[in-house]
């Protein structure tokens, strides 16, 4: 569909459309060769189907540092570096991974173009604490911060490999964590672009410390109820990706 007749957020009211918008991602991700390639096929799906109703949609992925391409371990190690935590990072530290974005920006269409956002590493439930939306995220996913206090430990890795959730923010600009913080902390952003919701959907692939989160920052208002019956993406993405996952096929570029 054409972003000139895309869907608005009104338009997946009823269980048959928001059913009609979950077959045509699923088909959009199809033979792709990575996650990588999957990711960024659903975030342009989605565009392309709901157009500005929702002005950014990414894909996330945690993966281990070590299995991560040289542009995006260069992009961590400098992120860690001048947050005086390199002497955290390991091999093994798990990184959030951006693997899918499409917006109204040109620089939001691929996650090499997204500066600042290639990948946040999980070093501490202390490092995660500083960034309000990341923590407000896991926590809401059912994501205990504290493991990342463990590296290595086994907990983490099972609940990656179980756990499926929801993460919703009603209302962008004014929506505060438990300290007062702004969830959506770029509120530049939110403003700029007239940023209503933000939900994202995580689940992870069994076996492995991949989790995924696919996450909308939507320009109309998105309720519970609709982030909720959102879950199933992550279903539908993970039948098109768990073979490219367990196969250790992350990106479209060898690390």
């Amino acid at each position: 569909m054409s972003e000139e007749g895309a869907l608005g957020l009104e338009a997946l009211g009823t269980r048959r459309a928001r059913m009609a918008l979950e077959r045509r991602v699923q088909r959009a991700m199809q033979g792709a060769a990575s996650l990588e390639q999957a990711a960024q096929r659903y975030v342009e799906a989605v565009r392309a189907e709901l157009g500005d109703a929702v002005a950014l949609v990414r894909a996330f992925a945690t993966v281990e540092y070590g299995a991560l391409p040289q542009a995006h371990r260069a992009f961590v190690a400098g992120l860690c570096a001048k947050q005086d935590q390199r002497a955290l990072l390991r091999e093994d530290t798990l990184i959030l991974t951006l693997m899918g974005s499409a917006g109204m920006e040109p620089a939001w269409g691929s996650p090499r173009t997204s500066e600042g956002h290639l990948g946040i590493p999980l070093l501490s439930s202390a490092f995660l604490g500083r960034i309000p939306m990341i923590a407000a995220m896991l926590t809401e996913l059912g994501i205990e911060l504290e493991g990342f206090d463990r590296p290595g430990d086994i907990i983490v890795g099972q609940t990656f490999g179980v756990h499926s959730g929801v993460f919703h923010v009603g209302d962008a600009a004014t929506t505060v964590d438990d300290e007062g913080r702004k969830v959506i902390g770029a509120q530049d952003f939110v403003a700029r672009y007239g940023i209503r919701s933000v939900f994202g959907v995580g689940g992870g692939y069994v076996g492995t410390p991949v989790y995924l989160t696919l996450i909308w920052f939507c320009r109309e208002v998105a309720g519970a109820e609709l982030a909720e019956a959102c879950r199933t993406h992550v279903d539908r993405f993970k039948a098109e990706t768990t073979a490219q996952v367990q196969a250790g096929r992350l990106f479209s570029t060898e690390p």
